[in-house]
């Protein structure tokens, strides 16, 4: 069966090659037509070859000579393959065929003979392949034609009728040239709804185009403008990186010089120095506690070279040893069910569960141990993780704000921090896909919610 796909492949291929011009090669439309204008020039030649045969082999039969048609017709198809135009081309044969009908009809009984029926070929073939004018040109010289014929038959009575049922010339007239002008109207409302289908779907596809191009535009657009973003984030986690790392040494230095000039002076110094040199003990320790969680921060992202399989399980309970003091200090309690193992990166999610939970036992309220439960829910295509405790929560206003950087609900004074401790959980959760947000409905308390995609994890 492949065999024979390739031959006839083959055997299309060789006959546009031979018989069809290039220029009509690049519409399909124009080349389909071509096909069935170039077979109607070689069947007509191979009819004409045949009757050829006939006669020679034959004498008695009554066969037309059709030397002169097969030279013609030759002559149209070396002009169709030559120039490839279909107007030319199908005006052309369109008048071998008139001219032949045309002798044919006036030796076989005029307006009375079968041949002309067959001219009704003369306008279907101009309209089909060269234009709708032209057909209705050639209907019109049919039509005439016929008028004609009836014209002979009137003058001359008799001259063309043979046995005809009693019927004359003016049935034949009528019949004739209405069944001419109803099968060219069939054929041009055809072509005509055909040309519009046509005209439609090339608009149609060049409205595609435009859209696929102007999509392909802003798709090029997007892409340069992901790589710029990408580019200006790598610049802003270098330069966080670089300027956290370059403030830690002037830092200390002046922290180690207001330990010298206190342990140096100590004695001859007044409660206000005193005081004020703590003053800035205390915010060379806090700044250098910023820069470190800054320094945190800015490396976020940069391990998944380093991904693993991490039981989230061990990971809290990594996260309670850390907090173990706190935990004692406030009689903390945590709750978890199963949790499940996730492909990332295990210090992040360290980050992330302590993070979390520390922020939950720094603000509790006054008097009471704080309690936090953790719950995961095995979604169709996520792993949802929600964080409950009882706590002071945070007002509605602020719960989009809390995660950016640098943001504080409460002053130094009531709870010490960095302002980085939530940004840090969200950019770790953003960096696995997933989101990150306070619980809206949860009004005693705060409840964190975050989302990690299973996607990731195939």
């Amino acid at each position: 069966m492949h065999s024979l796909k390739k031959f006839f492949r083959f055997l299309f291929r060789k006959y546009d090659e031979y018989f069809i011009a290039k220029n009509l090669m690049s519409s399909p439309l124009d080349l389909r037509k071509a096909r069935v204008l170039a077979f109607m020039h070689l069947f007509t030649i191979s009819i004409g070859v045949l009757y050829e045969i006939a006669n020679k082999l034959f004498p008695s039969v009554d066969s037309p000579d059709t030397m002169i048609g097969i030279v013609l017709v030759s002559a149209l198809a070396y002009i169709f393959k030559r120039f490839g135009n279909f107007f030319v081309s199908g005006n052309l044969i369109s008048l071998i065929i008139f001219l032949v009908m045309l002798e044919s009809v006036f030796g076989t009984g005029g307006l009375y003979s079968d041949n002309l029926l067959w001219m009704m070929a003369t306008p279907l073939t101009a309209l089909l392949f060269a234009n709708p004018r032209s057909g209705m040109v050639w209907l019109g010289l049919l039509v005439g034609v016929t008028f004609y014929l009836f014209y002979l038959d009137i003058m001359n009575p008799g001259y063309y009728r043979k046995q005809t049922e009693n019927l004359d010339g003016l049935y034949y007239l009528i019949t004739y040239a209405g069944l001419f002008i109803m099968l060219i109207g069939i054929v041009l409302i055809f072509a005509t709804g055909q040309s519009m289908i046509i005209r439609a779907l090339d608009e149609k596809q060049k409205e595609l185009t435009i859209q696929k191009a102007e999509l392909t535009r802003q798709t090029v657009a997007l892409i340069e403008a992901d790589e710029k973003l990408k580019s200006i984030n790598a610049e802003l986690e270098q330069f966080a990186y670089s300027a956290s790392h370059d403030l830690k040494e002037p830092l200390r230095m002046i922290g180690s010089y207001v330990s010298l000039i206190k342990r140096k002076l100590g004695p001859n110094l007044d409660a206000s120095t005193i005081e004020y040199m703590g003053f800035v003990t205390g915010g060379v320790n806090r700044m250098e506690k910023m820069l470190n969680d800054l320094l945190l921060y800015s490396r976020l992202g940069r391990n998944d070279a380093q991904l693993n399989d991490n039981d989230l399980n061990d990971t809290l309970l990594v996260v309670m040893q850390n907090l173990m003091a706190s935990m004692e200090r406030t009689d903390a309690a945590i709750y978890a069910n199963k949790l499940p193992v996730l492909r990332a990166s295990s210090v992040e999610m360290v980050q992330l569960f302590q993070n979390l939970i520390s922020n939950s036992i720094k603000f509790r309220k006054p008097g009471m141990s704080p309690v936090i439960g953790i719950t995961h829910h095995d979604g169709p295509d996520f792993h949802r993780f929600m964080f409950m405790d009882n706590g002071i929560g945070i007002p509605e206003k602020s719960r989009q704000s809390v995660f950016n950087i640098f943001e504080r609900l409460h002053s130094i004074q009531d709870y010490e921090g960095s302002g980085i401790g939530l940004a840090t959980c969200k950019k770790i959760v953003n960096n696995m896909g997933g989101n990150i947000w306070v619980e809206p409905e949860k009004q005693d308390g705060t409840a964190f919610v975050f989302t990690i995609p299973k996607s990731r994890n195939n």
